[in-house]
């Protein structure tokens, strides 16, 4: 499994109080087959820099690490752009995906193996989502795409009961929520984990 690269997956709108974005683009199929739609609706962010700057996101929010640095959604990304190789990461512009003045920006780190997407916050790029879409990399919580249902209980606990299903698991942190969205082998029937998100709140 190692390697398999699986489409960042969005949970319809209803699933979640707080709107979720799917804003990475790429074009790849799920083994299992599952579609799961994504129903974001923005147009109240028209035109508006709808990216947040969480002054006590790095103590408040989920936190991932990535070679040392932690990266953690409702910040700035100038703060830890610097501390990467510009050969260690990707970087590509996209039409804003809530809908903010200006583009969105997304990083792509380790071959496609998690990517950070940006939107613009006033003068700055707010990091909105990390998105984990293989099993080379994990949460610091030791989860990532092909763990169990159970595996990720053991680490995070029970989800948020009014956001969570059998499709995908809710928790959230300070200003940040943690997605973690799953899959069925056709020919197993088992269960594992098809994707990780960890998702910022818009302005």
């Amino acid at each position: 499994m190692k390697g398999l690269k699986i489409t960042t997956l969005v949970l319809a709108a209803a699933m979640m109080a707080m709107p979720i974005a799917g804003c990475n683009n790429q074009k790849k199929p799920v083994s299992s087959g599952i579609n799961i739609i994504s129903s974001q609706s923005q147009k109240g962010l028209e035109g508006e820099n709808a990216g947040k700057i969480d002054p006590n996101a790095a103590a408040n929010n989920f936190v991932f690490k990535y070679n040392g640095v932690d990266i953690v959604v409702n910040t700035k990304m100038e703060d830890i752009e610097g501390k990467f190789d510009p050969k260690s990461y990707k970087k590509k512009d996209q039409v804003s995906c809530i809908g903010a003045a200006g583009k969105d920006w997304i990083y792509t780190f380790n071959g496609g193996s998690f990517s950070i997407v940006t939107v613009p916050a006033g003068k700055d790029y707010s990091i909105y989502q990390i998105i984990l879409s293989d099993d080379s990399i994990s949460t610091p919580e030791g989860v990532c795409v092909g763990n169990t249902p159970e595996q990720v209980k053991a680490a995070y606990g029970e989800p948020v009961a009014d956001k969570s299903d059998e499709r995908a698991y809710i928790y959230e942190k300070g200003s940040s929520t943690l997605m973690i969205v799953f899959e069925e082998d056709d020919a197993t029937q088992k269960v594992t984990v098809a994707s990780i998100t960890y998702q910022g709140a818009i302005a």
